[in-house]
């Protein structure tokens, strides 16, 4: 399952692309990093189309993944976010290295 299109924030939006960081993927949830935010306008939800055609919205879990809104503002990204299960969930179904 790889998302190919999500809701970004309009205070995270800095460029025209998305980073997700695999840093810490799967084991080393303590080095985790949000880079850019997913939007949770849908109350603390976002929502992603997937590459099979099917699209969810995805309730954010952890509160730092859900910084209070500065309309007119950016937000500060490439931050640290260790043992965050909506930066899990994301790397779960992001493209990747193959090993091998």
């Amino acid at each position: 399952m790889t998302w190919v299109l999500l809701d970004e924030r309009e205070d995270s939006i800095n460029d025209g692309y998305w980073v997700t960081l695999m840093q810490g993927y799967p084991d080393q949830p303590q080095l985790q990093k949000i880079v850019d935010y997913p939007a949770s306008y849908h109350n603390r939800a976002g929502g992603f189309s997937f590459a099979d055609g099917h699209s969810e919205i995805k309730k954010w879990q952890d509160s730092r993944t859900t910084p209070n809104l500065k309309s007119g503002q950016s937000l500060q990204l490439n931050v640290a976010s260790p043992n965050n299960r909506d930066v899990l969930w994301l790397q779960e179904r992001c493209t990747r290295k193959v090993k091998g």
